[in-house]
């Protein structure tokens, strides 16, 4: 069986690491579209679980917030919020909260503990990378776009802070 010959970073190494390429892995989800995405999710998925010390805990987090993701999306897609030609958010769409997913116990731990902090960084950076995405990708937003910027930013107060804590609780919880 042949292995990739990945390095191993320090924890201070690796946060950083992990924060830029997560700003490349979605300029190239949304400019590439799914295939790219797919592609750069999977080898980011390959080189981020090489770091973690529990492959397994990180694994199901990944997948809740991964499905947490797609349900907020599938939500305002079927609302009209997003309007993307489909009745489904496009996969590169499910992929950024996929690799989102992988930055939550690296660079976003800052937010660790922070309910309120997390709640408004949610609320005001969220709803910027969905106009930039959408913008760049050529999917629409419901007009006014002030309005969709909205319910993205509600939305988004709510499962920053939802995925802070759903991983903090992975991470406490007993092994099985």
């Amino acid at each position: 069986m042949m292995t990739l010959p990945l390095p191993r970073w320090s924890d201070r190494q690796y946060l950083v690491i992990n924060a830029l390429a997560f700003q490349g892995t979605w300029l190239m989800c949304v400019l590439g579209g799914s295939v790219v995405a797919a592609m750069v999710t999977v080898m980011m998925l390959i080189v981020h679980l090489h770091q973690v010390h529990d492959v397994k805990r990180e694994s199901i987090f990944i997948l809740q917030a991964t499905v947490i993701g797609f349900l907020c999306d599938l939500a305002l897609v079927s609302g009209g919020v997003i309007v993307t030609g489909g009745i489904f958010p496009p996969l590169w769409l499910t992929c950024l909260w996929t690799l989102f997913a992988t930055t939550v116990g690296y660079p976003m731990r800052f937010f660790f503990g922070r309910l309120w902090l997390s709640m408004i960084t949610g609320a005001v950076f969220a709803p910027m990378s969905y106009f930039a995405g959408a913008h760049l990708a050529g999917v629409g937003l419901m007009s006014p776009d002030w309005m969709a910027l909205l319910i993205i930013s509600l939305i988004w107060a709510l499962v920053f802070p939802l995925l802070i804590h759903l991983y903090t609780f992975n991470r406490l919880r007993p092994r099985t």
